[in-house]
């Protein structure tokens, strides 16, 4: 009993622990790439929606306050186009925030293993 015991904690050791470092990579780059993209889209999406640009794209030529006057039209054209002006230079910086997060996300393990690599050569070299 004992030494079954022991044998199928040496497999759940190799089989797991050291499994699951050498499937990480694969699923880095796999699986979870795509759901890094899926969430980064989603997250721009998101922002886009909660600043309603695409209703204030809409709205653009739409009179403000039901104003049909030359004035009341021009006024509210340029206040809808310096509003969508903002908006989308906000939507635009969070897509390259979160642009920039996603390339991080690539380039993590390989720093990761560079930094290794590199402080362990200077341990051997002391």
């Amino acid at each position: 009993m004992a030494s079954s015991n022991l044998g199928l904690a040496a497999r759940y050791f190799f089989v797991d622990s050291i499994g699951g470092v050498a499937r990480f990579p694969l699923w880095w780059y796999g699986r979870g790439l795509g759901l890094a993209a899926a969430r980064a889209s989603a997250s721009v999406a998101h922002a886009s929606r909660s600043l309603a640009l695409g209703v204030w794209v809409r709205n653009l030529f739409v009179p403000m306050y039901g104003e049909k006057g030359v004035e009341g039209r021009l006024i509210s054209f340029f206040v809808r186009f310096a509003m969508v002006c903002l908006r989308g230079f906000a939507v635009g910086a969070w897509a390259l925030l979160v642009w920039a997060a996603f390339v991080l996300y690539v380039l993590a393990p390989a720093a990761a293993v560079a930094g290794l690599l590199f402080h362990l050569a200077g341990a051997i070299a002391v």
